[in-house]
């Protein structure tokens, strides 16, 4: 079963050269296509996503793709679906 993963990425301001224009904030969850996100608040929602250990990546973009200032990065894992099954804990025997 594929789950639900959300990013929400706290910003703060920056001064870079005049001319600079912002796209955003571009959030990477492993192999998955990334999301840039344009306004705060910059939350990214992740659909579809297997059970496993992801790497995150946050880093402000340019309106060319370019990465500003220094990334920050995180883990996540998504744990596996469980189910839960009956087995046999206990006995009682009586014997006439």
């Amino acid at each position: 079963m594929a789950h639900t993963v959300t990013i929400t990425i706290a910003s703060a301001q920056h001064s870079f050269a005049a001319g600079t224009v912002s796209a955003g904030i571009k959030v990477t969850l492993g192999t998955l296509d990334p999301h840039v996100l344009s306004t705060a608040p910059y939350i990214a929602t992740f659909e579809n996503v297997d059970a496993g250990d992801y790497n995150i990546i946050a880093v402000a973009v340019d309106q060319n793709g370019n990465e500003l200032g220094d990334a920050i990065t995180g883990s996540a894992t998504v744990a596996p679906d469980v189910v839960n099954i009956d087995v046999p804990a206990s006995m009682i025997v009586n014997v006439a």
